[in-house]
């Protein structure tokens, strides 16, 4: 199940929740239970680069192999 960070309008606080995708419940906040709270977004984490200043190209991988070595089946 997902954790979500969620950010209080009363208070302040920021915290996270675990909750379905699908749960459409209304979110508490944890410290003073206000229902004025807003989720808080974050950017994803890009591993590599799309462009090398140094004319290398990228990595290449052998048959079965992937960026992580195979073993997750990414």
């Amino acid at each position: 199940m997902p954790a979500y960070t969620y950010e209080c309008e009363k208070c302040g606080d920021v915290f996270d929740i675990r909750r379905s995708m699908t749960d459409e419940s209304p979110v508490v906040c944890t410290s003073c239970r206000s229902k004025r709270v807003r989720r808080i977004y974050h950017a994803l984490a890009m591993v590599g680069s799309s462009s090398s200043s140094s004319g290398e190209s990228p990595p290449a991988y052998g048959a079965g192999a992937s960026c992580c070595g195979g073993s997750c089946g990414c």
